[in-house]
């Protein structure tokens, strides 16, 4: 997924077909996308550097983290490398519906949060690892990994405004809630070398 939505209903050519005709059939440039990001935003369209490699951050082998950062106070993604640039101005990374969606997973994100330090107050953490796990499955997961990420920064305090849930977050960071670790797919970016398959006998 490229804008982190649930509405995965389209299978996306990465790199396009108009741009590596042979790749129709590779496994690994088929990516989920939802129906906007792959027809109305990114289409055939796949910039590339002066080095050409692409522009593009890929889901299955970039950690985005090192090109993109989100803005809690405004639901934006800012770029951080020239890849998070073309990845946001590609797939409109910043408009409406998404900045919308994002601030309202904040709200959520926090109110789970402070419902947790409830429940922590009350020696139940197994019943606040639960709240934090539902949380994860929301279609905006992406606020609550941003959260994380800035749990021990003195700015955390600014950002979330509630004492009790930014203490729940600093309690559970690390539990098996955590972010996940991150594995990346160890292929190269270039077509498949079509001369060595094989053919099924008949």
């Amino acid at each position: 997924m490229y804008c982190s939505e649930s509405l995965g209903t389209a299978v996306d050519h990465f790199e396009p077909l108009n741009h590596a005709p042979r790749r129709v059939f590779d496994w690994y440039n088929h990516l989920l996308g939802c129906s906007f990001c792959n027809s109305h935003a990114k289409g055939g369209t796949f910039p590339r550097g002066e080095d050409g490699e692409p522009l593009l951050i890929d889901p299955t082998a970039d950690e985005p983290v090192h090109h993109l950062r989100l803005s809690l106070t405004s639901g934006e993604y800012h770029c951080l490398t020239p890849r998070g640039c073309a990845t946001i101005d590609v797939f409109q990374l910043n408009r409406g519906p998404l900045r919308k969606g994002r601030l309202d997973a904040v709200g959520q994100c926090l109110d789970t949060l402070a419902n947790c330090a409830d429940l922590l107050a009350v020696d139940d953490k197994a019943g606040a690892q639960k709240r934090m796990l539902r949380l994860r499955r929301q279609p905006l997961a992406d606020v609550l990994q941003e959260l994380r990420r800035i749990a021990d920064r003195p700015s955390a305090a600014v950002v979330v405004g509630d004492e009790a849930a930014l203490a729940a977050l600093r309690a559970l960071y690390g539990q098996p809630v955590a972010e996940p670790v991150f594995f990346p797919r160890q292929t190269a970016r270039h077509e498949p070398d079509c001369r060595s398959w094989k053919t099924a006998p008949s």
